[in-house]
């Protein structure tokens, strides 16, 4: 890198007042390649050399003022006799203004997810064996709410009484007994006859009331359900194709369900005798024709018999049962 020395103000008079010329020939530093030409007097040249050998020795200063050894001078440009200004480079980057701080944005309320719902498990189809498994237990619970176990009965007729003798005497051999015992019943004499009938009336009467004590050691509502579960013992049993039936249960304390408007009437009709000779199908088709020709004034003695009646049942259910009966509560509800 050169750092060119400073130049004095005359000296710089001087460079601008020679023609361009002069100032633009190239000087050699070696004074033997140096052209003489003799363009003056002896007094012009003799000044000329001496102002030429200043301005070599100031230009060989500022040449070989340097601090390191940089890139080869190069050639200067040709001087054009022009004053040079510096111009002032204005700096290209404006200023940046200041951001204004941006408004907030309001922040938009998140609705709250709602709570995802349990997706519901799907069951399992039971197995053969759990659904056999529940349909015994539920055979089972029927036959133990339908009070199966009712009192043995004695032998209630003469045949059963000397079936039950000739069975016992042929040391239990049902057949045998049998025989035994239709062929004595066909040579009764009178008097075995009757004796036989009176045995199986007395057998009878004891039945009757063995059964009332059992049916009375049970609360009427025990003994409705146990109806209401040999129903449907029966039921399963035809769905089987079983012909298993199963007698609904006697019981005096029994609630009659209420009869209807239309009930009275056609009990009424058949007991005035003037459907007699007529088929069941024949009198239901009349009975109904006959209800429908009826007026309002004529219904209303069987509407109010079928009033009184319904509240003899309302009345008999709740005193009986203990509870109200069933329309009752689907009134209420």
């Amino acid at each position: 890198m050169t750092v060119a020395a400073p130049i004095s103000r005359s000296l710089a008079l001087q460079l601008l007042a020679r023609s361009a010329r002069s100032l633009t020939r190239p000087v050699s530093v070696n004074p033997l390649l140096r052209v003489n030409c003799d363009c003056g007097t002896e007094h012009d040249q003799s000044n000329y050399r001496a102002k030429y050998a200043n301005l070599r020795s100031l230009f060989k200063q500022a040449r070989t003022y340097a601090t390191a050894a940089g890139k080869p001078a190069s050639r200067p440009k040709q001087h054009t006799g022009r004053t040079t200004t510096k111009r002032t480079t204005k700096p290209t980057t404006k200023a940046i203004p200041a951001k204004k701080p941006a408004a907030k944005k309001p922040k938009k309320k998140v609705a709250k997810k709602a709570p995802r719902k349990a997706k519901p498990r799907t069951k399992k189809e039971p197995s053969k064996t759990a659904l056999l498994k529940k349909a015994r237990k539920e055979q089972s619970d029927l036959k133990a709410a339908a009070l199966l176990e009712e009192p043995k009965n004695l032998p209630s007729n003469p045949f059963q009484i000397i079936l039950v003798e000739q069975v016992k005497g042929t040391k239990g051999n049902a057949t045998l007994g049998a025989t035994a015992a239709s062929n004595k019943y066909k040579n009764l004499s009178l008097e075995e006859r009757e004796r036989y009938n009176h045995e199986a009336n007395q057998n009878k009467a004891k039945n009757e009331q063995a059964y009332k004590r059992w049916v009375q050691s049970h609360t009427p509502a025990e003994i409705k359900t146990a109806n209401n579960a040999r129903r449907l013992l029966t039921k399963k049993a035809k769905a089987a194709g079983k012909k298993t039936t199963y007698r609904a249960i006697k019981d005096d304390r029994h609630v009659h369900q209420p009869m209807t408007s239309y009930t009275y009437f056609s009990k009424a009709r058949n007991d005035s005798g003037d459907l007699n000779g007529m088929s069941i199908s024949e009198r239901g088709k009349l009975v109904g024709q006959e209800w429908k020709a009826l007026t309002a004034a004529e219904k209303k003695t069987f509407d109010d018999q079928a009033k009184a009646d319904k509240n003899r049942y309302l009345e008999e259910h709740k005193t009986v049962y203990g509870i109200d009966s069933p329309s009752t509560k689907k009134k209420a509800q």
